[in-house]
């Protein structure tokens, strides 16, 4: 018994001082994304197999704000909570593992709720964040390809064509996204320009037209697009061999190639937590009957 008893506190302490060194990350993590989200989705990107063109499209939205904030709370608790359990362990105090071993099972109680919600309500939320992302579209894209000087262009309107050629889609909703000022409204207003040609003659921003080959945009040599353009005339009203697709659609594909990853680290998470649930309650049993041997 006393063998399994070391084993089980030291087995405890490690996975807390684990769970406290992870808490400090996410607590990182949530402050970094509510200052500064983008730089956070560019470094996220650089370590992963996503397009950072996807996850800058996302930046600096309520919904990635609100997570930051999700993460700042995820972190802070778990970080507390652990500290508690690794004083609990040391110290070989009854009261706070069983302090510890109820909030942990709380804890993964509403993990597991907060799955099923996710899931349950995920039209919700993807209309959401669809509609913020929509308004952030219309109201800041100004495109950049033909339509802008190379220095001049904006971080937001490149992340979109960056979405929008890799993807082989074109506007939030699909093409028709830029023919009304209220989808595509400063776009309209200052970035309805190619070539010589500006205002109605100009149908679509150049990174709607398919090419023959994308490299050039990768290696940031925006000023060779016209090279690889299969038609030269696609941007021009009425367009012609562009793709139609929203990028709505498109960018969910691209998150889903990303879901094994997140789905085994929830359910080691989850596992951890039932461990360290067991362990947490194995240690009371045993010093609770040490305790009544002495007593008695």
């Amino acid at each position: 018994m006393k063998a399994c008893f070391v084993i089980s506190k030291i087995a405890l302490f490690v996975l807390n001082f684990l769970f406290v060194l992870i808490g400090l990350i996410i607590l990182a993590q949530g402050i970094w994304v509510v200052v500064d989200s983008r730089s956070f989705f560019e470094t996220l990107a650089f370590f992963s197999k996503m397009d950072s063109s996807v996850l800058e499209l996302y930046a600096d939205t309520e919904f990635v704000l609100a997570a930051g904030g999700v993460l700042i709370g995820i972190g802070t608790i778990m970080f507390l909570l652990n500290i508690i359990g690794c004083w609990g362990v040391v110290s070989e105090h009854r009261g706070l593992l069983i302090t510890y071993s109820v909030f942990m099972s709380f804890i993964f109680v509403i993990t597991i709720l907060g799955i099923i919600l996710l899931f349950a309500l995920s039209g919700v939320w993807q209309a959401a964040v669809n509609s913020t992302v929509s308004q952030l579209f219309s109201a800041n894209y100004v495109g950049t390809l033909g339509a802008h000087e190379v220095s001049a262009y904006d971080p937001f309107s490149l992340a979109i064509d960056a979405v929008m050629i890799t993807f082989k889609c074109c506007g939030i909703n699909g093409a028709d996204d830029f023919s009304s000022s209220a989808t595509a409204k400063a776009w309209i207003l200052s970035g309805r320009k190619f070539k010589d040609l500006t205002g109605d003659a100009v149908a679509l921003p150049a990174a709607c037209c398919r090419y023959t080959n994308t490299s050039f945009f990768a290696n940031q040599r925006y000023n060779e697009f016209l090279n690889y353009m299969e038609n030269p005339n696609c941007p021009v009203k009425p367009p012609a061999d562009f793709y139609n697709a929203s990028c709505v659609s498109m960018i969910p594909v691209a998150l889903e190639m990303n879901k094994v990853p997140i789905v085994v680290t929830t359910v080691l998470v989850l596992a951890l937590e039932l461990v360290c649930i067991g362990l947490a309650v194995f240690l009371v049993v045993v010093i609770k009957r040490w305790d009544d041997e002495l007593y008695y």
